[in-house]
């Protein structure tokens, strides 16, 4: 693992924020990403839930702090929707950050807050 570099990444960068419901909790993603002449590229993802300093929040700041670390290692997003499971937070955050990267960068949100699951049977957008 001696050849692995994490990514110098600028003290100030393009963020977007998501609004979301999991399991009907308000969630905000906070995406922060690099434009270069090869692309965009997502550098970290901050978690938060309205429901400042609990354990959840805790948790879920832990989490985004992991997805980041392994974004500035190179894994990309689709390693880590794949990695983090749905049936969790974190996972469904980064899988609907993933499915839906391009509108989101181009600022197209859907009017209504999409409401994911991390139940096995709702693993799908309503």
């Amino acid at each position: 693992m001696n050849n692995v570099v994490r990514m110098s990444i600028p003290n100030r960068m393009r963020s977007v924020n998501v609004r979301m419901l999991i399991d009907d909790m308000p969630i905000v993603a906070t995406m922060d990403y690099m434009l270069s002449d090869t692309g965009i590229t997502p550098v970290a993802v901050w978690v938060k839930t309205k429901k400042s300093e609990s354990t959840l929040d805790r948790e879920l700041r832990s989490s985004g702090k992991a997805v980041s670390l392994l974004l500035q290692y190179g894994c990309s997003i689709k390693e880590i929707s794949e990695t983090f499971t749905r049936d969790s937070i974190i996972g469904s955050v980064v899988w609907y950050l993933y499915k839906n990267l391009e509108d989101i960068l181009q600022g197209e949100q859907p009017d209504k807050l999409p409401k994911l699951s991390t139940q096995p049977s709702g693993y799908t957008i309503k």
